[in-house]
Formats: C-alpha cells, structure tokens, sequence
C-alpha cells in the first residue's frame, strides 16, 4: 500500500506526531519510520522558506510526499494524527477572522479527506 500526503498535510501530521510520539507504541512506531524524511522535508522547507518564499509556498501546496510500502497500522496510525489536527484547526477556527477561518476550512477539509483515504486504505490492507 502507498500513501501520498501534500506537503503541507505531511507538515501537519508530523508536527503533531512530534508533539505526541511518545503517546503510544503505534506513533513511537511511526516516528522511528518517517523521522528521517520529516527531518529532511522540513530543512528543506525551512531553506526554501529563508531564501525563495514563492518556491516554499510552491513545495508547500503542489508538491507531494509519499511512502511506499505502508501497512495497515501505520495508515491507521496517520489517519489518526489527521483528525486529530483536523479537529485542532476546528477549534482555532472559531476564534478566528473571516480569512483565516477560510483558510483553516480549507486546511480541515484536506486533512479530514486525507483521513478518510487512509482509513479506506486501512480497512484494504
């Protein structure tokens, strides 16, 4: 099974799984897997994002991140991490002005889809 994140939705998932890796075994898991190219997405981000700010934001919404092969539990795993973020951003939502809260929609509804194909993707492996 392979999953294909946007980059932006990578960035998303794996800061919260940096928040919480130590949480339970299944993100400890994970965070031993994907840390290595997390380290490197975000450099390179972060490099992008000093030197070519029209470039970072290219990288951040038209590029993508996969990996390949991925079992259940760690689809299970990301999909999680999603709602999670997905329900942070609903609750920032509220507080915020009518641009961000546009903004932070559309960043919802991306994770929220992404969580749903990867439970489906989940429930086939």
């Amino acid at each position: 099974m392979r999953i294909v994140f946007d980059t932006w939705q990578f960035v998303r998932v794996m800061v919260r799984l940096e928040e919480t890796r130590d949480r339970d075994g299944a993100r400890r898991v994970l965070w031993a897997a994907w840390a290595a190219d997390w380290r490197r997405v975000d450099g390179e981000l972060e490099r992008l994002r000093a030197e070519d700010f029209a470039r970072f934001a290219e990288a951040m919404m038209d590029q993508e991140v996969t990996f390949e092969p991925v079992d259940a539990v760690t689809a299970r795993t990301a999909a999680r991490l999603a709602r999670e973020v997905a329900g942070q951003i609903g609750r920032t939502q509220k507080n915020a002005g009518p641009d961000a809260r546009q903004d932070l929609a559309f960043e919802r509804a991306g994770l929220s889809e992404l969580a749903e194909r990867l439970e489906a993707l989940a429930g086939r492996g």
